[in-house]
């Protein structure tokens, strides 16, 4: 049987965006088949103690001992690491080894912007398109993102099928948050 991870996100886009990725991360970097659960959309506001607490023992018992719970928030304007820092704090609390935090710095769609290279081929996202900056270092990655498209940028639409497109080890390597997704994602699953 394979693991099973459960993503608990914040966003209408990465509830079908979500599961692509995790089960890419897997297998890609990992070599691991996953079963992911449909995610749990929980706004933002409610990942805290009294929002988060009810549905990671519900996930964590459904999880069982093979895979693991998995929040996946934007930091926004706060402080990534320390918004980081309390949710796994808190999800250490509730689920101890059994779930993780990935705080996307800024907006998930840094992650797309730091793989825009590997977009190309995607019919929504310019042949010429590129991002020299920092993708995670300035707020409105939607912005950019969708000024390296041909069409308005929609999370619904876009996030799965870029998900599915995305160059893994590119957003790695120029996104230290998604890094750190992969290395959650790595641990929940070597905890087997």
């Amino acid at each position: 049987m394979s693991p099973i991870l459960a993503p608990i996100v914040e966003g209408h886009g990465e509830v079908r965006a979500v599961p692509v990725l995790l089960r890419r991360i897997a297998l890609e970097v990992f070599g691991c088949h996953v079963t992911v659960s449909s995610p749990w959309r929980l706004p933002v506001n409610l990942m805290h103690g009294e929002g988060l607490a009810p549905i990671v023992h519900v996930l964590a018992e459904r999880v069982g001992e093979s895979g693991g719970v998995i929040v996946l928030r934007d930091a926004d304007d706060d402080d990534p690491n320390e918004t980081r820092s309390g949710l796994n704090q808190l999800l250490h609390e509730l689920a101890p080894e059994r779930a993780a935090a990935a705080v996307a710095v800024r907006e998930f769609e840094a992650w797309f912007l730091g793989s825009i290279v590997s977009l190309r081929s995607h019919r929504s996202v310019r042949h010429d398109a590129s991002f020299e900056g920092d993708p995670e270092g300035k707020r409105d990655a939607k912005g950019a993102l969708s000024a390296q498209m041909t069409e308005s940028y929609r999370p619904t639409l876009h996030q799965p099928s870029f998900a599915a497109a995305m160059d893994i080890e590119m957003a790695r390597s120029r996104c230290p948050s998604f890094g750190l997704l992969v290395s959650e994602v790595g641990r929940l699953l070597s905890d087997d």
